[in-house]
């Protein structure tokens, strides 16, 4: 190591190094969930019609994350308020979510509703004039709160669909997922693609990593008269 002419790069460059090393791993492990979500949602396509209260039960209907379902008692829920998810993009469009909050009638059993993308303008009704409710989707569960952009009390604005801040706003009790709907979104309103998320060039960014890694080493023991 004495015979090295060129120390500090040595050294700090192969730190530099390792840190591409490792940011290629995180991307690769990236793309590694992402194939298994896709995964996890390709074999849950079928739809299975239950009844909103069965949300609350989802183990005795095998339901969980991603599962498809159409609730078939629309007739039997209250609409008691909606709010908009902030800072969504739909094809390069800045917008929100749509996030219902229904209420299930005659009883004290609440479920949340994303109804897909809205522009800013916020040309979409939020009751559904136009065309027949539906409410078929996919169960999704819920953010968790990190750290900043915190949500406010009484705002129509949401950061996250956090499950316990919406109970303790409305002092209410919420199912165990909430549904994101696939299909008759609404009257101006974008249904989401859910896969979208889990379609980010993870890969590519990890080969490109490790392309970096491979050259700056090269270039580190040519200077160093190494190779």
């Amino acid at each position: 190591m004495d015979k090295i002419p060129h120390k500090i790069l040595f050294y700090l460059g192969f730190i530099v190094v390792f840190i591409f090393i490792g940011l290629s791993y995180w991307q690769l492990s990236s793309y590694k969930e992402d194939l298994n979500v896709i995964s996890d949602m390709n074999t849950k396509y079928i739809i299975k019609d239950i009844n909103a209260d069965k949300l609350f039960y989802p183990e005795e209907e095998g339901l969980s994350q991603f599962s498809s379902i159409n609730i078939i008692d629309i007739y039997n829920l209250t609409l008691i308020n909606s709010k908009y998810l902030r800072s969504r993009v739909h094809n390069g469009e800045s917008g929100y979510h749509l996030i219902n909050i229904y209420k299930i009638n005659s009883t004290d059993k609440y479920f949340i509703v994303n109804s897909g993308w809205v522009p800013l303008d916020k040309n979409a009704s939020r009751t559904f004039p136009h065309e027949e409710p539906s409410l078929k989707g996919r169960l999704m569960n819920y953010d968790t709160q990190g750290i900043g952009q915190d949500d406010i009390l009484g705002s129509e604005y949401l950061f996250r669909i956090d499950r316990s801040f919406i109970e303790y706003e409305y002092q209410i009790s919420l199912a165990n997922y909430y549904l994101v709907l696939t299909e008759s979104c609404g009257s101006g309103i974008e249904c989401i693609n859910l896969e979208e998320p889990y379609d980010a060039p993870h890969l590519s960014y990890a080969l490109q990593w490790i392309f970096f890694a491979i050259t700056f080493s090269v270039v580190i023991l040519r200077k160093n008269k190494m190779i």
